[in-house]
């Protein structure tokens, strides 16, 4: 019982004029039935020819309640995505409005598209935003859109979280900074230690992403100057307070502008990274223990040096320039 249909097709050879045939099997309850169009190309008119077809396979047509769900009928009026589009502004979810509509129609199966429907258009319109920019100008001003919409949404919900950011010249964006009001308030009380730590293009803009305990920032690329711009920015939403030492994973950009903006700060590297390459580029791996208990364990200044002393005696790196 139930449907089932499948399709076969022959290939058309224009050169020798010989018919194409295209065979549909179909299967409705316990009635099999036959359809068979066969085509032909004219080679002295150069266009395609019916010769023979045999369309006794159609099934009933839809009933005129059921015509509006067809695929050729089924559309959302312009009404209707109006009105989606003002829901989502409000951030309503996609599922709550199709049961809104639906209600306001008397049931599901009067509306005029599904909810699959619903769901391509909002996508469609989340892709769009993107494509389009991610911000605009609207009378000479820029105009937030996308990710700057989101944002000024959490400064509605927390009056100190800041947001800021650039544009590029096609009005895309460029450069974002946040930082809500709970991180501002830790860094008054611990900003004495600053890190940084970059992800590169790791994410679906392709942008390179710099995490702090006290920050985020989104950057349009990895120049000093752009660097510069989130370490002045960040300066101003802490209120000018500078950290004591800066520990970076020693990108040469961000040490720059560490060196212009925070001159006053010692720039240190990430204990983290300094493993990563010595267990890459060293394949001594007892070495790599005592560079692990080196960098890890809690150490006087006096019982470091020792232990370093003794290590690289041990391991007979003495006369090696590196250790």
């Amino acid at each position: 019982m139930g449907f089932w249909s499948g399709e076969t097709f022959s290939a058309i050879n224009k050169a020798r004029d010989i018919p194409s045939t295209m065979t549909v099997l179909s299967k409705l309850g316990r009635r099999s039935l036959r359809a068979e169009r066969i085509i032909y190309y004219d080679m002295q008119r150069s266009v395609w020819k019916v010769r023979t077809i045999m369309d006794d396979h159609n099934h009933e047509l839809a009933s005129v309640r059921f015509t509006h769900l067809l695929p050729s009928h089924r559309k959302m009026s312009d009404s209707d995505k109006a009105q989606v589009d003002s829901f989502k502004q409000f951030g309503i979810a996609t599922l709550k409005i199709m049961a809104y509509m639906a209600g306001q129609s008397g049931r599901y199966g009067m509306l005029r598209f599904t909810k699959r429907d619903l769901y391509n258009y909002v996508h469609g319109q989340r892709v769009a935003q993107i494509c389009d920019g991610d911000v605009g100008v609207h009378m000479g001003r820029v105009k937030p859109a996308a990710t700057i919409s989101y944002l000024e949404g959490k400064v509605n919900a927390d009056m100190r979280t800041v947001a800021r950011y650039t544009r590029t010249p096609d009005n895309r964006l460029g450069s974002l900074f946040w930082a809500d009001g709970e991180i501002m308030s830790n860094y008054q009380v611990f900003g004495d230690v600053l890190t940084f730590d970059s992800t590169y293009r790791s994410n679906k803009y392709k942008k390179p992403l710099v995490t702090s305990i006290f920050g985020f920032a989104l950057l349009e690329d990895e120049e000093v100057r752009t660097y510069r711009w989130v370490m002045l920015n960040l300066l101003d939403v802490m209120g000018q307070k500078k950290p004591c030492v800066v520990v970076t994973d020693g990108d040469k950009a961000m040490r720059a502008a560490i060196a212009e903006v925070m001159p006053t700060a010692r720039h240190r590297l990430c204990g983290w990274h300094l493993e990563k390459n010595c267990i890459q580029r060293v394949k001594n791996t007892e070495f790599c223990k005592v560079f692990k208990k080196a960098l890890y364990a809690n150490f006087e200044i006096n019982d470091f040096e020792e232990f370093w002393k003794l290590s690289v005696e041990s391991l007979g790196l003495r006369d090696n320039n590196w250790v």
